[in-house]
Protein backbone atom coordinates (compact mmCIF):
# COMPACT_ATOMS: atom_id res chain seq x y z
CA UNK A 1 0.00 0.00 0.00
CA UNK A 2 1.24 3.28 -1.09
CA UNK A 3 0.60 6.63 1.42
CA UNK A 4 0.51 9.81 -0.11
CA UNK A 5 2.50 13.03 1.07
CA UNK A 6 5.23 15.71 -0.07
CA UNK A 7 8.02 14.76 -1.67
CA UNK A 8 11.35 16.35 -0.70
CA UNK A 9 11.34 18.93 -3.62
CA UNK A 10 8.09 20.44 -2.90
CA UNK A 11 9.28 20.41 0.82
CA UNK A 12 12.13 22.79 -0.80
CA UNK A 13 9.91 24.67 -2.94
CA UNK A 14 7.24 25.59 0.07
CA UNK A 15 10.66 26.44 2.04
CA UNK A 16 12.19 28.50 -0.73
CA UNK A 17 8.58 30.51 -1.32
CA UNK A 18 8.16 31.22 2.55
CA UNK A 19 11.98 32.33 2.72
CA UNK A 20 11.15 34.47 -0.17
CA UNK A 21 8.17 35.97 1.10
CA UNK A 22 10.01 36.41 4.79
CA UNK A 23 12.49 38.61 2.69
CA UNK A 24 9.78 40.79 1.06
CA UNK A 25 8.23 41.71 4.02
CA UNK A 26 11.81 42.17 5.55
CA UNK A 27 12.79 44.19 2.51
CA UNK A 28 9.59 46.74 2.91
CA UNK A 29 9.90 46.71 6.30
CA UNK A 30 13.64 48.18 6.18
CA UNK A 31 13.69 50.03 3.12
CA UNK A 32 11.48 52.69 3.15
CA UNK A 33 12.07 56.09 1.04
CA UNK A 34 11.35 59.99 1.74
CA UNK A 35 10.23 62.74 -1.25
CA UNK A 36 12.73 66.14 -0.66
CA UNK A 37 11.39 69.28 -2.13
CA UNK A 38 13.22 71.97 -3.92
CA UNK A 39 13.40 74.04 -0.48
CA UNK A 40 14.45 71.32 1.52
CA UNK A 41 17.83 68.92 2.44
CA UNK A 42 18.36 66.20 4.08
CA UNK A 43 20.92 65.03 6.60
CA UNK A 44 21.29 61.24 6.85
CA UNK A 45 22.01 60.04 10.20
CA UNK A 46 23.92 56.49 10.24
CA UNK A 47 24.77 53.98 13.03
CA UNK A 48 28.20 54.97 12.24
CA UNK A 49 27.15 58.75 12.45
CA UNK A 50 26.44 61.67 10.07
CA UNK A 51 26.76 60.69 6.87
CA UNK A 52 28.49 64.20 4.59
CA UNK A 53 26.11 63.44 1.84
CA UNK A 54 23.56 65.92 2.03
CA UNK A 55 20.21 65.03 0.03
CA UNK A 56 18.98 67.47 -2.47
CA UNK A 57 15.32 67.74 -3.93
CA UNK A 58 13.94 64.27 -5.90
CA UNK A 59 13.23 60.71 -4.13
CA UNK A 60 15.72 58.80 -2.04
CA UNK A 61 15.40 55.29 -0.60
CA UNK A 62 17.76 54.49 2.39
CA UNK A 63 17.44 51.13 4.65
CA UNK A 64 15.56 51.95 7.59
CA UNK A 65 17.31 49.90 10.63
CA UNK A 66 20.70 51.49 9.93
CA UNK A 67 19.72 55.14 8.51
CA UNK A 68 17.39 58.27 10.05
CA UNK A 69 17.06 61.08 7.79
CA UNK A 70 16.46 64.62 9.39
CA UNK A 71 14.88 66.91 7.19
CA UNK A 72 16.04 71.13 6.87
CA UNK A 73 14.19 73.63 5.62
CA UNK A 74 16.86 75.72 3.92
CA UNK A 75 13.89 78.66 2.88
CA UNK A 76 13.82 81.81 5.05
CA UNK A 77 12.42 81.37 8.28
CA UNK A 78 11.18 83.25 11.37
CA UNK A 79 12.23 83.21 15.27
CA UNK A 80 9.84 84.95 16.94
CA UNK A 81 10.27 86.02 20.97
CA UNK A 82 6.66 86.95 21.85
CA UNK A 83 4.44 85.96 24.97
CA UNK A 84 1.40 86.48 22.03
CA UNK A 85 0.05 83.47 20.43
CA UNK A 86 -2.23 83.02 18.06
CA UNK A 87 -5.47 81.20 18.44
CA UNK A 88 -6.10 79.10 15.66
CA UNK A 89 -9.83 79.32 15.89
CA UNK A 90 -9.40 83.24 15.33
CA UNK A 91 -7.38 83.42 12.06
CA UNK A 92 -7.45 82.55 8.73
CA UNK A 93 -3.45 81.20 8.67
CA UNK A 94 -2.93 77.56 7.60
CA UNK A 95 -1.34 75.11 9.42
CA UNK A 96 1.86 75.91 8.41
CA UNK A 97 1.66 79.90 8.43
CA UNK A 98 -0.18 79.57 11.75
CA UNK A 99 3.30 77.30 13.08
CA UNK A 100 5.53 79.58 11.75
CA UNK A 101 3.72 82.59 12.97
CA UNK A 102 3.38 81.17 16.77
CA UNK A 103 6.06 82.45 19.51
CA UNK A 104 9.28 80.40 19.69
CA UNK A 105 10.24 82.44 22.91
CA UNK A 106 8.69 84.29 25.34
CA UNK A 107 10.75 88.08 26.13
CA UNK A 108 12.72 88.03 28.99
CA UNK A 109 12.86 91.03 31.88
CA UNK A 110 15.66 92.96 30.79
CA UNK A 111 17.09 95.23 34.00
CA UNK A 112 17.43 99.52 32.61
CA UNK A 113 17.88 102.60 33.96
CA UNK A 114 14.97 105.05 33.30
CA UNK A 115 16.48 107.75 32.52
CA UNK A 116 20.19 108.44 30.60
CA UNK A 117 23.21 109.15 32.59
CA UNK A 118 26.28 111.04 32.17
CA UNK A 119 29.60 109.73 32.41
CA UNK A 120 30.00 111.69 35.53
CA UNK A 121 27.11 109.97 37.12
CA UNK A 122 27.79 106.90 36.51
CA UNK A 123 31.31 107.24 37.83
CA UNK A 124 30.08 108.68 40.96
CA UNK A 125 27.90 105.91 40.98
CA UNK A 126 24.41 108.08 40.50
CA UNK A 127 21.17 105.78 39.50
CA UNK A 128 18.16 106.51 38.40
CA UNK A 129 16.57 103.00 39.27
CA UNK A 130 16.44 100.34 37.18
CA UNK A 131 12.85 99.53 35.88
CA UNK A 132 12.21 95.94 33.36
CA UNK A 133 11.73 96.43 30.02
CA UNK A 134 10.16 93.35 27.47
CA UNK A 135 11.14 93.58 23.90
CA UNK A 136 9.11 91.41 21.38
CA UNK A 137 11.07 90.98 18.28
CA UNK A 138 11.10 88.99 15.18
CA UNK A 139 14.57 87.51 13.22
CA UNK A 140 14.68 86.43 10.31
CA UNK A 141 17.25 83.94 8.55
CA UNK A 142 17.97 81.10 6.44
CA UNK A 143 20.36 77.91 6.44
CA UNK A 144 23.56 77.75 4.51
CA UNK A 145 22.78 74.30 2.90
CA UNK A 146 26.51 73.81 2.61
CA UNK A 147 27.40 73.69 6.53
CA UNK A 148 23.78 71.62 7.21
CA UNK A 149 26.24 68.50 8.81
CA UNK A 150 28.40 71.02 10.82
CA UNK A 151 24.94 72.21 12.25
CA UNK A 152 23.42 68.63 12.61
CA UNK A 153 26.46 67.06 14.33
CA UNK A 154 27.25 69.77 16.82
CA UNK A 155 23.04 71.21 17.55
CA UNK A 156 21.32 68.18 15.92
CA UNK A 157 17.48 69.58 15.17
CA UNK A 158 17.13 71.50 18.15
CA UNK A 159 19.31 74.38 16.78
CA UNK A 160 15.85 76.30 17.27
CA UNK A 161 14.38 76.21 20.61
CA UNK A 162 18.61 76.59 21.75
CA UNK A 163 21.26 77.89 19.80
CA UNK A 164 19.42 80.25 18.05
CA UNK A 165 16.79 81.31 20.89
CA UNK A 166 20.62 81.21 23.45
CA UNK A 167 22.68 83.33 21.00
CA UNK A 168 19.40 86.05 20.29
CA UNK A 169 18.33 86.55 23.62
CA UNK A 170 21.86 87.25 24.87
CA UNK A 171 22.27 90.30 21.83
CA UNK A 172 18.72 91.81 22.77
CA UNK A 173 20.05 91.95 26.48
CA UNK A 174 23.86 93.16 26.00
CA UNK A 175 22.42 95.89 23.41
CA UNK A 176 18.99 96.70 25.35
CA UNK A 177 21.10 97.50 29.14
CA UNK A 178 23.65 100.10 27.54
CA UNK A 179 20.33 102.05 27.14
CA UNK A 180 18.08 103.79 29.62
CA UNK A 181 13.92 103.30 29.36
CA UNK A 182 13.23 106.55 27.93
CA UNK A 183 15.35 105.84 25.04
CA UNK A 184 14.30 102.21 24.31
CA UNK A 185 10.77 102.88 24.26
CA UNK A 186 10.79 106.32 22.20
CA UNK A 187 10.96 106.31 18.35
CA UNK A 188 14.12 107.75 17.57
CA UNK A 189 16.08 105.16 20.62
CA UNK A 190 14.07 102.07 19.26
CA UNK A 191 15.40 102.60 15.85
CA UNK A 192 18.84 102.90 16.79
CA UNK A 193 17.96 99.78 18.96
CA UNK A 194 16.89 98.24 16.28
CA UNK A 195 19.53 98.18 13.87
CA UNK A 196 22.19 98.06 16.55
CA UNK A 197 20.66 94.39 17.20
CA UNK A 198 20.05 93.59 13.23
CA UNK A 199 23.97 94.16 12.63
CA UNK A 200 25.11 92.82 15.96
CA UNK A 201 23.28 89.15 14.61
CA UNK A 202 24.32 89.95 10.96
CA UNK A 203 28.18 89.46 12.41
CA UNK A 204 27.54 86.87 14.77
CA UNK A 205 30.46 84.43 14.10
CA UNK A 206 28.76 81.53 15.64
CA UNK A 207 25.51 81.81 13.56
CA UNK A 208 28.36 82.37 10.35
CA UNK A 209 30.19 78.93 11.58
CA UNK A 210 26.80 76.77 11.54
CA UNK A 211 25.14 78.64 8.23
CA UNK A 212 22.94 80.58 9.73
CA UNK A 213 22.49 83.61 7.84
CA UNK A 214 20.15 86.58 9.22
CA UNK A 215 17.98 88.61 6.95
CA UNK A 216 16.13 91.25 9.19
CA UNK A 217 15.50 91.98 12.47
CA UNK A 218 12.50 93.98 13.76
CA UNK A 219 11.70 95.05 16.97
CA UNK A 220 7.56 94.40 17.02
CA UNK A 221 6.90 95.77 20.41
CA UNK A 222 8.73 97.34 24.37
CA UNK A 223 6.91 97.07 26.90
CA UNK A 224 7.50 98.74 30.18
CA UNK A 225 6.86 97.51 33.13
CA UNK A 226 6.83 100.51 35.52
CA UNK A 227 3.20 101.85 34.66
CA UNK A 228 3.60 104.97 36.79
CA UNK A 229 7.08 105.78 35.01
CA UNK A 230 5.60 104.51 31.34
CA UNK A 231 2.56 107.76 31.83
CA UNK A 232 5.49 109.97 33.01
CA UNK A 233 6.89 108.73 29.37
CA UNK A 234 3.75 109.01 27.54
CA UNK A 235 2.75 112.67 28.91
CA UNK A 236 6.01 113.65 28.25
CA UNK A 237 5.98 112.49 24.61
CA UNK A 238 2.48 114.11 23.98
CA UNK A 239 4.31 117.03 25.59
CA UNK A 240 7.03 116.60 23.14
CA UNK A 241 4.72 116.33 20.29
CA UNK A 242 2.66 119.04 20.84
CA UNK A 243 5.20 121.19 20.75
CA UNK A 244 6.78 119.99 17.99
CA UNK A 245 3.30 120.29 16.31
CA UNK A 246 3.46 123.75 17.55
CA UNK A 247 6.91 124.37 15.96
CA UNK A 248 5.63 122.91 12.62
CA UNK A 249 2.17 125.05 12.58
CA UNK A 250 4.62 128.08 13.27
CA UNK A 251 7.33 126.86 10.76
CA UNK A 252 4.40 126.25 8.25
CA UNK A 253 2.70 129.49 9.17
CA UNK A 254 6.30 131.45 8.34
CA UNK A 255 6.79 129.57 5.52
CA UNK A 256 3.07 130.98 4.31
CA UNK A 257 3.73 133.90 5.09
CA UNK A 258 7.40 134.55 3.40
CA UNK A 259 5.60 132.19 0.14
CA UNK A 260 3.30 135.52 0.71
CA UNK A 261 6.26 137.76 0.93
CA UNK A 262 8.13 135.93 -1.91
CA UNK A 263 4.93 135.95 -4.05
CA UNK A 264 4.53 139.99 -3.19
CA UNK A 265 7.91 140.65 -3.87
CA UNK A 266 7.71 138.31 -7.35
CA UNK A 267 4.27 140.16 -8.52
CA UNK A 268 6.19 143.69 -7.61
CA UNK A 269 9.19 142.75 -9.79
CA UNK A 270 7.56 141.23 -12.28
CA UNK A 271 5.32 144.27 -12.72
CA UNK A 272 9.14 146.68 -13.15
CA UNK A 273 10.09 143.63 -15.61
CA UNK A 274 7.36 144.40 -17.34
CA UNK A 275 7.60 148.44 -16.87
CA UNK A 276 10.59 148.74 -17.67
CA UNK A 277 10.35 145.86 -20.35
CA UNK A 278 7.45 147.87 -21.75
CA UNK A 279 9.37 151.33 -21.88
CA UNK A 280 12.43 149.52 -23.04
CA UNK A 281 10.08 148.37 -26.06
CA UNK A 282 8.66 152.02 -26.42
CA UNK A 283 12.35 153.56 -26.48
CA UNK A 284 13.33 150.98 -29.22
CA UNK A 285 10.22 151.18 -31.09
CA UNK A 286 10.66 155.51 -30.89
CA UNK A 287 14.55 154.83 -31.83
CA UNK A 288 13.53 152.44 -34.78
CA UNK A 289 10.80 155.31 -35.61
CA UNK A 290 13.52 158.01 -35.70
CA UNK A 291 16.27 155.38 -37.64
CA UNK A 292 13.17 154.86 -40.01
CA UNK A 293 12.24 158.31 -40.98
CA UNK A 294 16.39 159.15 -40.88
CA UNK A 295 16.76 156.21 -43.42
CA UNK A 296 14.02 157.36 -45.18
CA UNK A 297 14.95 161.22 -45.63
CA UNK A 298 18.61 159.79 -46.65
CA UNK A 299 16.93 157.66 -48.98
CA UNK A 300 14.71 160.33 -51.00
CA UNK A 301 17.75 162.82 -50.48
CA UNK A 302 19.68 160.28 -52.63
CA UNK A 303 16.90 159.84 -54.67
CA UNK A 304 16.67 163.46 -55.62
CA UNK A 305 20.35 163.56 -56.18
CA UNK A 306 20.10 160.65 -58.37
CA UNK A 307 17.04 162.38 -60.35
CA UNK A 308 19.04 165.69 -60.30
CA UNK A 309 21.90 163.85 -61.81
CA UNK A 310 19.78 162.28 -64.55
CA UNK A 311 17.87 165.08 -65.37
CA UNK A 312 21.26 166.59 -65.81
CA UNK A 313 23.12 163.93 -67.98
CA UNK A 314 19.72 163.57 -69.54
CA UNK A 315 19.41 167.72 -70.73
CA UNK A 316 23.24 167.45 -71.40
CA UNK A 317 22.67 164.48 -73.84
CA UNK A 318 19.65 166.09 -74.81
CA UNK A 319 22.10 169.81 -75.59
CA UNK A 320 24.45 167.37 -77.53
CA UNK A 321 21.65 165.46 -79.40
CA UNK A 322 20.30 168.66 -80.57
CA UNK A 323 23.41 170.89 -80.99
CA UNK A 324 24.64 167.50 -83.22
CA UNK A 325 20.85 167.21 -85.13
CA UNK A 326 21.16 171.50 -85.41
CA UNK A 327 24.97 170.99 -87.24
CA UNK A 328 23.53 168.18 -89.40
CA UNK A 329 20.69 169.89 -90.17
CA UNK A 330 22.95 172.77 -90.90
CA UNK A 331 25.09 170.67 -93.22
CA UNK A 332 22.10 169.26 -94.69
CA UNK A 333 20.83 172.63 -95.59
CA UNK A 334 24.10 173.95 -96.41
CA UNK A 335 24.69 171.06 -98.87
CA UNK A 336 21.42 171.58 -100.10
CA UNK A 337 21.53 175.24 -100.99
CA UNK A 338 25.39 173.76 -102.63
CA UNK A 339 23.12 171.50 -105.15
CA UNK A 340 20.70 173.74 -105.50
CA UNK A 341 23.44 176.37 -106.50
CA UNK A 342 25.13 173.79 -108.65
CA UNK A 343 21.89 172.42 -110.22
CA UNK A 344 21.03 176.01 -110.95
CA UNK A 345 24.01 177.33 -111.97
CA UNK A 346 24.40 174.14 -114.15
CA UNK A 347 20.72 174.61 -115.64
CA UNK A 348 21.69 178.32 -115.87
CA UNK A 349 25.09 177.02 -118.28
CA UNK A 350 22.88 174.48 -120.07
CA UNK A 351 20.53 177.36 -120.83
CA UNK A 352 23.40 179.21 -122.98
CA UNK A 353 23.68 178.33 -126.66
CA UNK A 354 21.03 177.43 -129.57
CA UNK A 355 20.71 173.84 -127.87
CA UNK A 356 19.89 175.49 -124.40
CA UNK A 357 17.64 177.80 -126.11
CA UNK A 358 15.59 174.52 -127.90
CA UNK A 359 15.39 173.15 -124.82
CA UNK A 360 14.18 176.19 -122.73
CA UNK A 361 11.15 176.25 -125.15
CA UNK A 362 10.58 173.15 -125.16
CA UNK A 363 9.90 173.45 -120.88
CA UNK A 364 7.58 176.38 -122.12
CA UNK A 365 5.61 174.32 -124.38
CA UNK A 366 5.49 171.75 -121.25
CA UNK A 367 4.63 174.03 -118.91
CA UNK A 368 2.09 175.64 -120.73
CA UNK A 369 0.42 172.10 -121.66
CA UNK A 370 0.45 171.55 -118.36
CA UNK A 371 -1.07 175.16 -117.07
CA UNK A 372 -3.52 175.11 -119.89
CA UNK A 373 -5.11 171.67 -118.76
CA UNK A 374 -5.91 173.07 -115.40
CA UNK A 375 -7.46 175.59 -116.93
CA UNK A 376 -11.70 175.03 -117.05
CA UNK A 377 -13.14 178.48 -117.89
CA UNK A 378 -11.77 180.84 -120.49
CA UNK A 379 -13.33 184.41 -121.15
CA UNK A 380 -15.21 185.32 -123.92
CA UNK A 381 -12.32 188.04 -124.69
CA UNK A 382 -10.01 185.80 -124.35
CA UNK A 383 -8.50 182.69 -126.67
CA UNK A 384 -5.70 180.19 -126.49
CA UNK A 385 -3.73 182.06 -128.65
CA UNK A 386 -3.82 185.05 -126.43
CA UNK A 387 -2.99 182.77 -123.36
CA UNK A 388 -0.19 181.02 -125.26
CA UNK A 389 1.19 184.64 -126.49
CA UNK A 390 1.17 186.20 -122.82
CA UNK A 391 2.74 182.87 -121.26
CA UNK A 392 5.25 183.20 -123.96
CA UNK A 393 5.98 186.65 -123.02
CA UNK A 394 6.12 185.80 -119.15
CA UNK A 395 8.83 182.92 -120.05
CA UNK A 396 10.69 185.13 -122.14
CA UNK A 397 11.06 187.68 -119.13
CA UNK A 398 11.61 185.13 -116.98
CA UNK A 399 14.60 183.47 -119.34
CA UNK A 400 17.96 185.43 -119.27
CA UNK A 401 18.77 186.95 -122.08
CA UNK A 402 20.72 185.15 -125.05
CA UNK A 403 24.44 186.75 -125.79
CA UNK A 404 26.78 185.60 -128.35
CA UNK A 405 28.39 182.47 -127.16
CA UNK A 406 31.87 183.29 -125.91
CA UNK A 407 34.63 181.58 -127.69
Amino acid sequence: MVTGGLGSGQKKLIVFGVLCMIATVAFFACVRWVKVQGHERVIWQQISGVSDTIAEDGLHFYFGLTTTPYTYDISSETFIVDDKTINPKNTYMGEKELQQNQPDSAPVEIPVQMDRLTPEDLAAGKTTGPTPVLVSCVMQYHLDPTKLVALHKQKTKAYRTTFIKDVLLELIISKTTVLDARTVYQGAGRVRLQQTIEAALKAESRFKKYGIAVEKFIIREIVLRDKEFLMKIKAEALAEQTRKTAEKEQIAFRAEAEAARAKALSEQNRRLVEAATKKGEEIANAEAQKAKIVLAAQAEKERMVLAAEAQRERDRLEGEGLQLRKIAEAKGVLALGKAEAEAKRLKLIAYEGEGGRRFAEVEKARALGIGIEKIYYIPSSMSINTIAKDFKEATTIALPTQGPKKK
